[in-house]
């Protein structure tokens, strides 16, 4: 009865959780969803070919390794049901209940093996059903978390469900040869390591953060396992297990450190905060990430938190210090009774290791709820535990505790997604929830925008300017809501605010090198391209002089302003020569396949086919993956048809 029991209530669990985020389902894309999964075209296959595949998955351009399976997924979501954000999320959701379902399966593998330990509690050691129970009891504090909502609601994030995913499945399966005897044969051992290799790969593949699962399966076997079978050292040939997992652990720590020249710098070209300040921020963050998931705000979960303070000195503000104090405590004391608690150090052990790579020294954004969408775990597992180890005194009070997190949480989850399913409605609670945050105000600007697209109410205009004012002049902001700010003006037959244009020159050429500056660039001359704005042309050109200037600025990102400079200038100025110097200067920024294929399009029409043909065979050459294999074609039968008539003519003249 128990064992039928256990699915069917996973299975209700798993229903509850996805009416929990139903309501979300109808809401639109947003933000970084568009680069990533909607406005690139290579992911629009057409066929389900090797070809086509392999170039869609490679044609992401998210972290430094393209992130081709959760690329690959995005293609297959436009091919089966097309651009419908609806499937997108729906499909996020599927992966989120995959992903609880592990979650309970590794809760009951990691009890099973805690419970083989000699400090269990009494109370538990008499209890065989504990590991089923306290899964199914973590499954949902996991899946129902409000904390988690941005990896199934925000499209793009799929890269980091989707790497939890193989993630989780990994540790399961290495969870499994551990505990039951009947995997640890030497066929099924080296069975299980390959696909436990296999899953790792796809899940860094999924997102880089995916190789954080290696030294977290790592610290799984060193304190849940400890490298004993039965209370016996296991033996790996005349090796200690355990001492092998230490040297493969502080081997791991040895080359992280090795490496971290490659990704640290003192100073972030593209962010407002320095090394300094980014340390010292994120042991803010950190407890700021536990805060939203022990005790929920609908208020502060958020999909933009580039609101929150940096830290700018141990005193600037207060809690920096006093969360450095709260970072050395806890950990010490966890330490000091790891042998009598083990379940307290792996919780915070698995949090802090889970945030090493997008907490720490590397240069990405401050804060996103998403980062903690399997640093949580050892916290969900946790709970379970304390509940059923309390005594029986006290713990009525204490399930009715968990009972009212979880509702809590539930609650707050479904109120969330309702304002997921409806863009407008999203928009504004966030800008008012955040007011200091310039993201928030610049959504909402834009829903305005649109709004004023669709109806031509002049209202609906103005209301997005005074947005994307608040926007501008909100905590930090980047140079996207100036272009607005002209666009909008435009349409509002305002005259050009030159002090609006001065300062966003000015900043362009001197200030933080943003990633979003190239994108807000790109619009902006696509805007003037389609006559929806007017500016001068010379105007414009000194905004992308601006940009390409400064110095704190990528050879990359410079490379990809002067092509979509070269794409605007050529309509405008009907200048080939001049659009062919901005086209090798982006070549010499930064050889992409696409600048060769820009210049065979300008030389093609102009009969210099045989320096087409020279770039056409530069773009074969780099493009590896095939991303632009169809344009390469079409380029090519172009040159040739021209070329024939030629050699035709040549041949009738001998």
């Amino acid at each position: 009865m128990q064992k039928l029991k256990t699915p069917v209530i996973l299975l209700a669990l798993c229903l509850c959780v996805a009416l929990l985020y139903a309501p979300g389902l109808g809401g639109d894309f947003i933000f970084d969803d568009f680069g990533n999964a909607v406005s690139n075209t290579s992911l629009s296959v057409t066929s389900l070919d090797f070809a086509s595949l392999k170039a869609a998955a490679w044609a992401g351009d998210a972290g430094p390794l393209k992130r081709p399976v959760s690329s690959l997924s995005f293609a297959l979501n436009n091919y089966f049901t097309g651009d419908d954000p609806f499937y997108f999320k729906l499909t996020n959701l599927i992966i989120h209940l995959i992903n609880t379902i592990l979650v309970f399966f590794l809760a009951r593998v990691l009890f099973s093996g805690f419970m083989k330990q000699r400090s269990v509690p009494d109370i538990l050691a008499k209890n065989p059903d504990f590991p089923t129970h306290g899964a199914l009891m973590a499954a949902a504090i996991w899946g129902m978390n409000p904390l988690n909502l941005t990896s199934v609601l925000y499209v793009v994030q799929r890269m980091t469900s989707l790497s939890a995913l193989f993630g989780l499945s990994a540790l399961l399966l290495y969870g499994l040869w551990r505990v039951l005897p009947v995997f640890q044969t030497r066929v099924r051992t080296l069975g299980l390591a390959l696909a436990i290799l296999l899953l790792l790969g796809a899940s860094v593949f999924s997102k880089e953060s995916g190789v954080l699962f290696v030294p977290l399966l790592l610290f799984m076997e060193l304190v849940v396992f400890r490298g004993e079978r039965n209370r016996y050292p296991l033996m790996f040939g005349r090796l200690p297990y355990k001492r092998l997992v230490w040297l493969v652990f502080l081997g791991g720590v040895v080359v992280s450190f090795l490496c971290l020249p490659m990704v640290v710098q003192w100073e972030f070209p593209n962010r407002d905060f320095n090394l300094v300040e980014r340390i010292m921020t994120e042991v803010r963050v950190l407890f700021y990430y536990l805060r939203l998931f022990f005790i929920p705000s609908l208020s502060e979960l958020a999909l933009f938190h580039d609101d929150f303070v940096i830290s700018t000195g141990l005193l600037e503000p207060v809690s920096t210090a006093l969360s450095f104090l709260g970072l050395a405590l806890i950990t010490v004391v966890t330490l000091r009774f790891y042998k009598v608690a083990p379940l307290w150090w792996f919780a915070w052990g698995w949090f802090l290791l889970s945030h090493m790579m997008e907490s720490t020294v590397i240069g990405l954004e401050l804060v996103h709820e998403h980062r903690n969408y399997f640093a949580m775990l050892g916290f969900v597992i946790l709970i379970p535990w304390l509940a059923y180890s309390s005594p029986i005194r006290i713990r009525r009070y204490v399930f009715t505790g968990v009972a009212l997190f979880l509702v809590l949480s539930a609650f707050t989850t479904w109120q969330r997604a309702g304002l997921w399913g409806n863009p407008y409605a999203h928009a504004a609670f966030e800008a008012e929830a955040h007011p200091q945050s310039w993201r928030a105000n610049y959504q909402m600007g834009m829903r305005f925008y649109k709004a004023f697209h669709v109806t031509k109410d002049e209202k609906f205009a103005h209301q997005a300017l005074e947005a994307m004012y608040r926007s501008a002049h909100s905590y930090k902001p980047e140079s996207s809501p100036w272009f607005e700010i002209l666009r909008i003006d435009n349409i509002l037959h305002n005259p050009v605010n030159h002090e609006v244009l001065a300062y966003l020159k000015k900043e362009l050429r001197e200030g933080v090198a943003y990633n979003n500056d190239n994108t807000a660039l790109a619009a902006f001359a696509d805007c003037q391209l389609t006559e929806t704005c007017s500016l001068m042309p010379v105007e414009t050109m000194d905004l992308f002089a601006a940009a390409i200037e400064n110095p704190r600025r990528s050879s990359y990102s410079k490379g990809a302003l002067s092509a979509k400079l070269a794409a605007y200038y050529l309509p405008v100025f009907k200048d080939v020569q001049k659009t062919e110097e901005f086209l090798k200067d982006a070549i010499a920024f930064k050889e992409e396949a696409s600048y060769h294929l820009l210049l065979v399009e300008i030389y093609i029409p102009t009969e210099l086919l045989a320096e087409a043909r020279e770039h056409l065979e530069q773009a074969v050459h780099l493009d590896r993956h095939g991303i632009w294999r169809q344009r390469i074609a079409d380029l090519d039968r172009q040159i040739r048809e021209k070329s024939e008539p030629e050699q035709t003519e040549e041949r009738v003249g001998s």
